[in-house]
């Protein structure tokens, strides 16, 4: 089974909308007023960005983000520096976290985005599932 589908919930779906285009690259394959959005990358993963209630901005818990691994830090720090360029808030500048090179940046409703790739070419592991 592979997860090829979020949701976040957003106050603005068309701000969350044209940030993902703009600086991620989605496309979007339908969008229903201000309520929602379903964007689609290179890779066919969906993602939607959603208000169907007209809620308020939502809190995300500290530690959660979306994510993006890219292949090599040349993509990364290009990404970064268009994101700095544009103003787009930071979370952490560009740095080595563990064995990558990452960022994290604040999109819509302070939607923490983290942008990675390895430092060195590492080896695929055993992706074999844990024991519920």
């Amino acid at each position: 089974m592979i997860l090829n589908h979020v949701d976040l919930q957003v106050s603005n779906v068309n701000a969350a909308r044209a940030f993902f285009e703009v600086y991620f690259g989605f496309r979007c394959m339908y969008q229903r007023g201000e309520q929602i959005a379903i964007l689609e990358d290179e890779g066919g993963f969906c993602f939607g960005v959603s208000n169907l209630r007209n809620g308020p901005p939502p809190i995300y818990p500290p530690d959660f983000h979306v994510g993006f691994v890219l292949k090599d830090t040349r993509q990364v720090r290009e990404i970064y520096s268009r994101i700095r360029e544009a103003g787009v808030d930071i979370k952490f500048d560009l740095q080595e976290a563990g064995p990558n090179l990452a960022f994290q940046c604040l999109g819509p409703d302070a939607i923490p985005v983290e942008v990675r790739a390895p430092l060195k070419s590492v080896p695929q592991r055993d992706a074999t599932p844990a024991a519920p």
